[in-house]
């Protein structure tokens, strides 16, 4: 997979398209909340422009470059009149989300407080959220507010635009999703994008034919490359739906996709599983899936169950199992690590005792005592190593170790934070101290290559030692999710955790129930699991917490975070939430 030398910037390839297409649809945006067919909201690449030229100009009157800008907007497209407004005016954009009774507003407040924002741009309903938000964080000034929506083009003073992006220079603070620690701002630059949105392109084959759909919110790194990055730099269609309206009614995105023949989108684990589950064959009836070339899936891990039970449910309605594509990325490499090729997935069975001790060891796909893995695909334009995180060496082949990066894909490091940018960016290799390469980042990923494939196994931060033996909290986690059907899928927390008094290390478990009122005994439930993790890791966990829906807290992305249920078991906070009998 090869990058283009110089890949075109977001900026630069909306003017040039507003310039040469004005009157072209770039984007389309199907709103749920006012008609449960969908309204639809055309945007043109003239359109586009115009409306960035005045967010821009607005944003002139109460910041510089350099300065802040929070974006609280809904998953419309005054998002991405904002962001282009920002990269106008060369104001760091902050992709946040427009803050509402669905989901808590810890993160966007400690994301403002840590970026210190000059400008809140969102717009006229969440206005008055966003006030009352804005006027919490430190300091003796609160950020002005601006309503994108109310700005009028003709009424705003003339801006004076940069011609091309300064390429080094940052564009935006994509804030981490908080799964191992609070969320840090990543410096992206304007080379960091137009690169990642390039080895998107090349390595998802996105050509002049391609038609994208998707339900991804926007502030997420995935969401922000994909649905909004990559169809405006390649000027290929867009049909975007608010993540909510996914997660109201799954068959929305089913449809969406079949209706305007999409080629390519992406999803989590647990929206595969949501169509799945919640999909019926009457809501399917008329689904033709069968445009879609590419469904992407960088959940963490990959679970093989959700990529075959989805196409195990929607073939009949053409989706081919080599449609999806498993990869790799995070926020500190702009997105994409490794992508998936064009094949069905490849899945490894790998001997649990062996992982345990760094090593890979694969057995038959049929053996039901293995942890199967999911291939991640191969580089996308990048270096890419395996290396002994104690050692700082790179493994040999059979061994496991922390996933490396590099690239000019990889961004400045986090705002505000030269120790733990110096950290996580600014690796060397003690074989290769004077790799004329440049540093590398540690991903803390942890996982081996096989064939030229990424295969991850979990990460280094949630490394389970008990006795002196490795576990990873995934495959713990996929062994608890199938000791028994009352639990929920993807709502299991597995972790290590000292109790004050005891100095012990010992392994604790949190599962949801996915029904609790329908489990005669939690007794039996909680024994299943003990039993399960004793039979396939040789792991006596005693602490097994079963609790309802809702408790286990996740990103925004959808990945548990661990360290914080670790904090709610250490508090004790989870009995409150404990079913009934079930510790």
């Amino acid at each position: 997979m090869s990058t283009p030398s110089a890949p075109p910037g977001l900026v630069a390839a909306v003017r040039e398209a507003a310039r040469h297409r004005p009157d072209t649809v770039a984007m389309t945006f199907v709103d749920y909340s006012t008609d449960r067919a969908g309204t639809r909201q055309e945007l043109t690449y003239g359109q586009l422009h115009t409306r960035a030229r005045a967010v821009a100009g607005a944003l002139s009157a109460f910041g510089t470059p350099g300065d802040r800008a929070a974006i609280l907007c809904p998953h419309t497209a005054d998002y991405v009149a904002a962001l282009l407004g920002c990269l106008y005016t060369g104001m760091l954009a902050v992709p946040l989300y427009a803050p509402d009774g669905f989901r808590t507003d810890e993160r966007l407040q400690l994301a403002m407080a840590d970026c210190a924002p000059a400008v809140v741009l969102t717009t006229t309903p969440y206005e008055e959220e966003t006030r009352a938000l804005s006027g919490k964080l430190p300091g003796d000034r609160s950020p002005r507010v601006v309503c994108v929506d109310r700005v009028e083009p003709a009424r705003v003073r003339s801006v004076l635009l940069p011609v091309v992006e300064h390429t080094d220079a940052t564009a935006y603070l994509q804030y981490t999703s908080g799964s191992t620690r609070s969320p840090a701002g990543i410096e992206v630059t304007h080379r960091n994008l137009a690169t990642g949105a390039a080895q998107l392109r090349a390595g998802l084959g996105i050509d002049e034919g391609a038609r994208i759909a998707g339900w991804l919110p926007f502030f997420h790194d995935m969401g922000l490359l994909l649905m909004i990055a990559v169809p405006l730099i390649a000027q290929v269609p867009a049909v975007l739906m608010p993540p909510f309206a996914f997660v109201q009614q799954p068959a929305r995105w089913l449809r969406l996709m079949s209706a305007h023949q999409s080629t390519h989108t992406v999803s989590p684990n647990f929206g595969l599983d949501l169509c799945v589950d919640r999909v019926t064959e009457r809501g399917s009836e008329g689904l033709d899936l069968s445009a879609l070339r590419t469904v992407v899936n960088g959940s963490e891990p990959v679970h093989g169950s959700s990529l075959r039970r989805f196409t195990d449910r929607f073939a009949v309605h053409g989706f081919r199992h080599e449609a999806h594509c498993p990869s790799y990325g995070l926020a500190e490499a702009t997105l994409a690590v490794t992508i998936g090729t064009p094949a069905a997935p490849r899945v490894l069975t790998l001997d649990r005792a062996a992982l345990a001790e760094e090593r890979v060891q694969i057995l038959p796909e049929s053996d039901a005592a293995g942890y199967p893995v999911v291939a991640c695909g191969v580089p996308a334009g990048q270096d890419v190593r395996i290396v002994a995180p104690q050692t700082r060496t790179t493994v040999p082949d059979g061994r496991t170790g922390e996933v490396w990066v590099r690239g000019a894909n990889v961004c400045n490091g986090y705002w505000g934070r030269p120790e733990r940018t110096a950290e996580v960016f600014g690796a060397a290799l003690a074989d290769a101290p004077f790799d004329a390469g440049g540093s590398w980042l540690r991903t803390g990923d942890l996982g081996f290559l096989h064939g030229g494939e990424l295969y991850l196994t979990g990460r280094l931060k949630d490394l389970i030692v008990v006795d002196g033996r490795n576990h990873h909290p995934p495959d713990l986690e996929l062994t608890v999710q199938e000791a028994d059907l009352a639990v929920r899928r993807g709502h299991v927390a597995a972790f290590c955790a000292t109790l004050p008094g005891d100095g012990a290390e010992r392994a604790v478990v949190v599962a949801e129930l996915d029904r609790p009122r329908e489990v005669e005994d939690p007794r039996q439930v909680r024994a299943a699991v003990r039993t399960a993790l004793l039979s396939r890791h040789s792991l006596d966990v005693p602490d097994v917490f079963l609790v309802r829906r809702g408790t286990i807290p996740k990103t925004t992305s959808g990945k548990i975070r661990r360290a914080a249920c670790r904090e709610l078991y250490l508090s004790g906070a989870l009995t409150g939430a404990a079913v009934d009998g079930a510790r």
